[in-house]
C-alpha cells in the first residue's frame, strides 16, 4: 500500500488505484498525509482544503472524511480522531513524500561515499511522478508543491555532484538536459549541467547554456546570474579544469539513475 503525493494524489494497493473521489476529497487526504501519523486540527484541515472556507465547512470536512474512511477500508490505513483533530494512521514511509525526504536525508549522511549517496538519491528520485499534489487547488497546495520541488532540485544537484566526482558526466548530462529548462531559476542545477558538458568536452554547449539562462533571468527578472554561476562561466571561457569532475567514464549500472525523473516530471 502506498499513498502518493509526488504527482497526482493517489492511494494504491498492489499497484491498483483506490477510488478517492473529487479533487477536494483528495485535498483532505493530502492535508492529512503530509503529517502522516500525527493529528491535524480541524481548523488546520479547513485552512489547507479551502482558501475561502464555505459556510458549513466543518460539515463538508466531516463528509469528506467519512467517504475517505469508506474508500480506505481494507488498505491498512485509517483516519482516526486524535488530539482534537484527525490523524492518518499509517507508517510515514508508506507516503512517497515522506520516503523521499528520508532517503534524501540519509544520503546527506554519506558525504564520503559517493556511490551510496548517488544510489539513495536515485531511489528517492524514482518516486517522482510529476508536480506534487497535481490537481489539488489552493494556496496551501501551492506552498507544499513549491517546497517539495525545491527539495527535489536540491537532491538532483547532490546526485549530480556525486556522479561527476565518480567520473560519470554522461549520466549527469543525460538526466539534467531535460530538467534544466523546467527549472530555469535553479542556478545550481544549470551549473551541474554546465560542468557535465565541460567534462565531456562540450564547452561550447555549456557556454551557450549560460547565455540562455542569463537571457531568461535578465528578461524575466531583471537580474544577472549569481556569483557562483558567473565564476563557472569565466572558468569555461578560460578553459580551466574543473576539480569536481574526474575523467568521463562509462555510465555503469543503470540502478544509479533515477530514470523516471525525466519521464514523470513532464
Amino acid at each position: 500500500m502506498e499513498i502518493r503525493l509526488l504527482g497526482p494524489v493517489e492511494v494504491t494497493v498492489d499497484d491498483r488505484g483506490v477510488p478517492l473521489g473529487p479533487p477536494q476529497r483528495r485535498a483532505v487526504l493530502a492535508a492529512l498525509a503530509v503529517d502522516a501519523d500525527h493529528p491535524v486540527s480541524l481548523g488546520t484541515l479547513i485552512e489547507r482544503v479551502w482558501d475561502l472556507p464555505p459556510d458549513r465547512a466543518t460539515d463538508s470536512l466531516y463528509a469528506h472524511i467519512a467517504r475517505l474512511r469508506q474508500a480506505l477500508t481494507g488498505t491498512e490505513v485509517s483516519i482516526e480522531r486524535r488530539g482534537g483533530g484527525y490523524a492518518l494512521e499509517v507508517d510515514p514511509d508508506r507516503v512517497d513524500a515522506h520516503r523521499f525526504r528520508r532517503l534524501a536525508k540519509e544520503a546527506q549522511t554519506h558525504a564520503g561515499d559517493d556511490l551510496t549517496r548517488a544510489t539513495l538519491l536515485a531511489e528517492a528520485m524514482d518516486l517522482w511522478r510529476g508536480a506534487p499534489l497535481t490537481g489539488i487547488p489552493g494556496d496551501w497546495a501551492a506552498r507544499v508543491r513549491y517546497s517539495i520541488e525545491q527539495q527535489f532540485v536540491g537532491a538532483i544537484v547532490t546526485w549530480a555532484q556525486a556522479q561527476l566526482r565518480m567520473g560519470r558526466p554522461d549520466l549527469v548530462v543525460t538526466e539534467l538536459t531535460p530538467l534544466v529548462p523546467r527549472h530555469p531559476l535553479a542556478e545550481p542545477l544549470a551549473g551541474m549541467l554546465m560542468r557535465g558538458l565541460r567534462a565531456l568536452g562540450r564547452t561550447a554547449e555549456a557556454v551557450a547554456l549560460y547565455a540562455r539562462l542569463r537571457g531568461y533571468l535578465t528578461d524575466h527578472l531583471g537580474i544577472e546570474p549569481g556569483p557562483e554561476l558567473r565564476a563557472l562561466h569565466q572558468e569555461l571561457l578560460r578553459g580551466d579544469h574543473d576539480p569536481l569532475t574526474r575523467a568521463a567514464g562509462r555510465s555503469g549500472t543503470r540502478e544509479l539513475l533515477f530514470a523516471q525523473v525525466t519521464g514523470s516530471s513532464r
